[in-house]
C-alpha cells in the first residue's frame, strides 16, 4: 500500500482513470448517474473534450483534491472550476475573488496599475473599465468569473496575446502631499468619476 497513482501520459487514459476513481469513491451515485455503457461513454467523451486544454498534472491534482473534499459525485462544471482554481494558484493568482478585487482596484487607472498577472489585466479589460467601476458586486463577480474562464482558455491556447501594460509612472505621483494638495487631488478624482 501507499503506492502513488501514476499519472497517465495522455488525456484519454486520464479520463478513464478519473472515471474509475469516481466510481470507486462515489459508487452508488456513480451508478445512478451513469446507468449504462452508452451514457458512461458519452460522459467520458464530453469530459475529454472539456479537459483536453489543461495539463495532465493539473487535472490530476484538481480531481484528487475535489474527491478528497466532496461528499457527492462532482459534476463536470464543478470539476472545471476546481481545475481553473488550481491553474490560477499555479499562476500566482490566489483566487478568482482576489483577481476580481484586483480588477476593481485597477479599473480607475489601468495603465498605471501594478497588475499581478496578464490574465487578470486582460479579463478586467474585456469586462470594461467603466463597467467594473459601476457594476454591482455580485453581478460583476459572476460576469468576471465567466470572462476569466474564457481568458484561461485563450491563455492556454496562446499566451503571447496576453500582456501587461508598461507602467507610466509620472513625476506627479507623490506620497507626501500636504493637506491642501490631498483635497485638490480628491476633488479631481470626484470630478473624474462622477456619473
Amino acid at each position: 500500500m501507499g503506492e502513488k497513482i501514476k499519472i497517465p501520459n495522455n488525456h484519454i487514459e486520464l479520463v478513464n482513470l478519473i472515471f474509475a476513481q469516481l466510481e470507486i469513491t462515489y459508487h452508488n451515485q456513480f451508478h445512478k448517474a451513469f446507468k449504462d455503457e452508452v451514457s458512461l461513454n458519452l460522459a467520458k467523451q464530453l469530459w475529454l473534450k472539456k479537459l483536453e486544454i489543461f495539463s495532465l498534472d493539473l487535472i490530476f491534482e484538481a480531481i484528487d483534491e475535489l474527491t478528497s473534499k466532496s461528499k457527492f459525485l462532482p459534476s463536470l462544471s464543478q470539476t472545471l472550476e476546481e481545475i481553473k482554481n488550481h491553474y490560477l494558484k499555479k499562476e500566482g493568482i490566489k483566487s478568482i475573488e482576489s483577481a476580481f478585487a484586483e480588477a476593481c482596484l485597477g479599473s480607475d487607472d489601468p495603465e498605471n496599475f501594478k497588475w499581478s498577472h496578464p490574465l487578470v489585466y486582460e479579463t478586467a479589460k474585456n469586462f470594461g473599465w467603466a463597467d467594473l467601476r459601476r457594476s454591482e458586486e455580485k453581478i460583476g463577480f459572476e460576469k468576471f468569473q465567466s470572462l476569466m474562464s474564457d481568458s484561461i482558455k485563450d491563455y492556454l491556447s496562446d499566451a503571447s496575446n496576453f500582456y501587461l501594460p508598461e507602467l507610466n509612472v509620472t513625476e506627479e505621483r507623490k506620497t507626501n502631499l500636504s493637506q491642501q494638495e490631498q483635497i485638490q487631488l480628491l476633488e479631481k478624482l470626484k470630478e473624474k468619476h462622477s456619473y
